[in-house]
């Protein structure tokens, strides 16, 4: 994403008009009559700055029409339809379009078009989106194979909050056989999407704690659904004080243009860290890429994900939900024959419960896949707990000294509710409750 310090940012930005690429760079031309030159070869995941900026008296204005060989593709907007010619030098061009995409089937209102060797984008305003067909369309009215900017064909609405999954007003596109560029005029950005090799699952990312997907928080440890990424198996070193890899078998996560830290990496799914930096940000981008043997590159598609100050999850074990939960109360896990009881003080671990307060003020808290260097740092949300339903009082919410990622949560059962058997337990941070998790208990004192 070019022309904002995040996905979820909406300031001056570049108001983008129309995209061409040449001789290895993106041209932009925008409303304040600027051409704008940006290096393909340099280009990073997000923030780019141009290389050069060039005054243009030219009148800027929308492209409608993208040639590619000689295949020419026309967005006419009063008429609602875009016209495909798969041959422009045949002697059938003379007679009319070969292809006719046409409102009330594929498109609503083309306001941009784009080619490359082998696919058709276009930009349709009135349901903020970028319709992607992967082979020059066939015949009249022939539907989409992917829409960009919406969760699918049928949703039409657009946010006031922008984010990495959303394009308002693609007034202009343009590709270069790898990488599309949406000028997304409302939000004042340009968005770079790039084909993917392997396709994610939906929700492909999870808090690791309470296995449920976004919204994730600041730090959160998250496992993210990779089948077919790799082949290989490997694991940051279990306890060591260095800091976590950023790459492990070949395998890296890039979040908004950073390789996140990873915990481990198999074939089928992958344990990585987010960030602390990311607490003013909604949305952010992520993809997989996986070196494979002899040299070859995989990519995954990107995902968006939904970013709030704070996701809490509590760990537990494997089995139906709600889980039972990993507590301890004292040194003792609590366990069928070792149950809790009301008025004890147990320990759980959770994941996802954002931003932590610095010991010092010159210090920034904890780092992402760094043991924490602070004893005890407490979190900045407040924590609510509920046994059973009733308040249960938090004694403390910290990160541990040593720990990544992972936060210990020490709760007094109350001392007034009557169960035998077990409890069920959930923590909460402004308003977002984490998953449930049970605990044996058992009345009477221990």
């Amino acid at each position: 994403m070019i022309g904002q310090p995040s996905f979820s940012a909406r300031e001056a930005g570049i108001n983008a008009t129309a995209l061409s690429i040449s001789t290895g760079r993106l041209y932009v031309a925008d409303t304040a009559n600027h051409l704008l030159a940006f290096d393909l070869s340099k280009l990073a995941a997000s923030g780019s700055a141009p290389s050069a900026i060039l005054n243009q008296s030219v009148m800027v204005g929308i492209s409608a029409v993208s040639v590619y060989g000689k295949s020419v593709a026309i967005a006419d907007t009063v008429n609602h339809r875009v016209l495909v010619w798969r041959d422009a030098s045949s002697e059938s061009a003379l007679k009319g379009p070969d292809v006719v995409l046409a409102d009330s089937s594929s498109v609503v209102e083309p306001i941009s078009v784009a080619l490359d060797k082998q696919r058709l984008f276009v930009g349709d305003a009135a349901l903020h989106r970028v319709l992607v067909w992967n082979t020059l369309p066939q015949s009249n009215n022939q539907a989409a194979d992917v829409v960009l900017g919406q969760p699918n064909f049928a949703a039409s609405s657009v946010s006031d909050v922008p984010a990495a999954n959303t394009v308002a007003r693609p007034v202009a596109l343009e590709s270069d056989g790898e990488r599309l560029f949406v000028a997304d005029s409302t939000y004042r950005r340009i968005l770079v999407f790039a084909a993917a090799d392997i396709p994610l699952p939906l929700n492909p990312v999870v808090n690791s704690a309470s296995l449920t997907p976004a919204p994730l928080a600041p730090g959160a440890l998250v496992t993210i659904s990779a089948a077919g990424l790799t082949q290989a198996s490997d694991a940051a070193l279990d306890g060591a004080d260095e800091p976590l890899p950023k790459k492990l078998g070949g395998v890296e996560v890039i979040l908004d243009g950073s390789a996140l830290p990873l915990l481990s990496v198999s074939p089928t799914e992958i344990h990585a860290q987010f960030p602390y930096d990311i607490i003013n940000r909604s949305s952010s981008s992520l993809f997989i890429r996986s070196e494979q043997e002899k040299g070859a590159v995989v990519t995954s598609n990107a995902v968006a994900v939904s970013l709030i100050p704070a996701s809490p999850g509590l760990f537990a074990f494997s089995g139906k939900e709600p889980r039972p939960g990993m507590a301890l109360h004292g040194t003792s896990p609590v366990t069928a024959n070792n149950p809790a009881h009301p008025g004890d003080a147990i320990t759980l671990w959770g994941a996802g419960l954002g931003a932590v307060i610095a010991a010092e003020a010159s210090e920034s808290g904890a780092v992402a896949g760094v043991p924490n260097a602070q004893p005890d740092s407490l979190v900045q949300v407040p924590v609510t707990a509920t046994v059973n339903g009733m308040p249960g009082e938090v004694l403390s919410a910290v990160i541990p000294q040593g720990s990544i990622g992972i936060y210990e949560v020490r709760i007094l059962l109350p001392r007034d509710f009557s169960v035998e058997g077990s409890a069920t337990l959930a923590i909460s941070q402004d308003g977002h409750q984490s998953n449930t998790i049970t605990i044996p208990v058992k009345n009477g004192t221990q």
